[in-house]
């Protein structure tokens, strides 16, 4: 039987499951092994991997945002590293697209265009088959799950990768339709996930350091900025700026709760064209950033910023991001960016101090990675939020508003002003940590004073 018709018969027998889960209304992980594990055997889709790593065909699988997909570029790099002569896939979700074709360390770049509801069963079932029967043809021998999504866990088996490594399902509380315990099964190698520090960074390099048995020595993330892009950007903001020093002010962001407000921006970046008249702000953001972007550079003095949000993808926008000279925005992919491009990074973040954060909660795991960095919080909860967490306050989401900024509108534009102050003084300093700057109540003067927190165990006075 040629492959063509092999592939075929898979192809059948998943739309054979499919439509029974249609009519059961329930996945049956163990019924899918027990009628496709056979298949992939008769067509050789379970043959023993080259351990040596020549001539090996590798599949990375990342379905997660663009500042997560920054994150994971370490653990790329360390893959490439380790197999040099392998031919490698990445498969990302659409919105890492622009990143992702510009890197180094891969041979092809595929994109989940995914439109369904990742949060339904059946229609994610659906589109892990559909994806699946693209890549049978493919043969991957390794396939690692870079992601805690049970759904990828799924599709790495039903693509026919023969090892097929991912994290331990006992060490992950997971989203989605398929909780990691269900498909588990169809991990050939479950890696514990033993964190060297809590930054989300971290949480992909165990899927290689498994392999290798060693720590990875370069942990530093990446993003992929052509030089040509970057030189055009050097060309036209000195032409723009006429010799001014750029600071990058990112708006947007997919959780509106982390939207700090335009008329608050606006303030802040005032006061600091007072302080230092030679200075422009270059705007970023996204498609549905250009009306804010328009807004906030009406509301400052003519010439002094230039809105480009909505008109640059991702790779162009960390072009760009690389001529300025520091990051102020909201708690967005191009914050990470940011971070891995060496800017020291100021943010306005929605998670309040008088939240006890769990392990995976913004600030613990996804802060600006081995940059000067300041995160400006809320004091306290707002007394829905507070409502809503219980006597806990254990959220690792913070503000629970998801729809509409809420918590984060307590940060002040003097506070954040004295945030950039900070930031200032501990570049100077030379301290790459990033420090929980807020207000605290002062009982003796019966006034607020600031609060400063570094993330590591660092004293610092100012």
């Amino acid at each position: 039987m040629g492959e063509a018709s092999g592939i075929e018969e898979i192809r059948q027998a998943m739309e054979n499951l499919y439509q029974r889960t249609v009519e059961t209304k329930s996945l049956d992980t163990t019924e899918i092994a027990s009628v496709l594990e056979p298949l992939y055997q008769k067509h050789g889709y379970r043959e023993q991997v080259n351990t040596g790593g020549g001539h090996l065909r590798i599949l990375l699988y990342h379905d997660d945002g663009v500042g997560d997909f920054i994150n994971c570029s370490p653990a790329i790099r360390e893959v490439r590293r380790v197999y040099p002569d392998a031919y490698i896939t990445l498969l990302v979700y659409q919105r890492s697209r622009d990143m992702a074709k510009t890197c180094p360390y891969v041979d092809q770049v595929l994109i989940d265009e995914r439109n369904c509801n990742w949060l339904d069963a059946l229609q994610m079932f659906r589109w892990d088959i559909d994806l699946a029967t693209k890549l049978l043809p493919m043969h991957f021998d390794i396939c690692f799950n870079f992601i805690t999504w049970g759904s990828s866990v799924l599709l790495s088996y039903l693509c026919g990768a023969t090892r097929r490594v991912g994290f331990d399902p006992s060490g992950f509380g997971t989203s989605g339709p398929f909780t990691y315990n269900h498909v588990g099964g169809f991990l050939t190698d479950r890696v514990p996930c033993q964190l060297r520090q809590s930054h989300s960074l971290y949480r992909y390099l165990p899927m290689i350091e498994y392999i290798t048995g060693q720590p990875t020595e370069n942990c530093w993330p990446e993003v992929w900025v052509l030089e040509l892009e970057k030189k055009r950007w050097q060309e036209r903001l000195a032409q723009e700026g006429k010799g001014a020093g750029w600071i990058a002010v990112v708006l947007g962001g997919t959780d509106a709760r982390r939207h700090w407000p335009i008329a608050s921006y606006a303030e802040l970046l005032r006061r600091i064209l007072e302080e230092e008249g030679d200075v422009r702000f270059l705007i970023l953001g996204g498609p549905g950033d250009k009306e804010d972007g328009d807004a906030l550079a009406e509301a400052l003095p003519e010439h002094r910023a230039w809105n480009i949000a909505g008109t640059l993808d991702y790779r162009e926008s960390s072009a760009a991001l690389s001529c300025c000279r520091c990051y102020i925005g909201n708690d967005t992919g191009l914050l990470h960016a940011a971070a891995a491009l060496d800017l020291p990074v100021l943010t306005p973040n929605c998670y309040p101090m008088d939240l006890q954060l769990r392990a995976n909660a913004v600030p613990i795991v996804h802060y600006p990675y081995g940059v000067s960095a300041v995160m400006v919080r809320p004091t306290a909860a707002l007394p829905e939020c507070r409502a809503a967490n219980g006597s806990g306050l254990k959220d690792a989401w913070g503000c629970t508003k998801s729809g509409h900024p809420h918590c984060i509108l307590q940060i002040t534009p003097e506070l954040m002003l004295r945030g950039y102050h900070f930031l200032k003084e501990i570049v100077r300093r030379g301290q790459r940590d990033t420090f929980y700057f807020y207000e605290t109540e002062d009982p003796v003067h019966q006034a607020k004073s600031l609060g400063i927190q570094a993330f590591s165990n660092f004293t610092f006075k100012f």
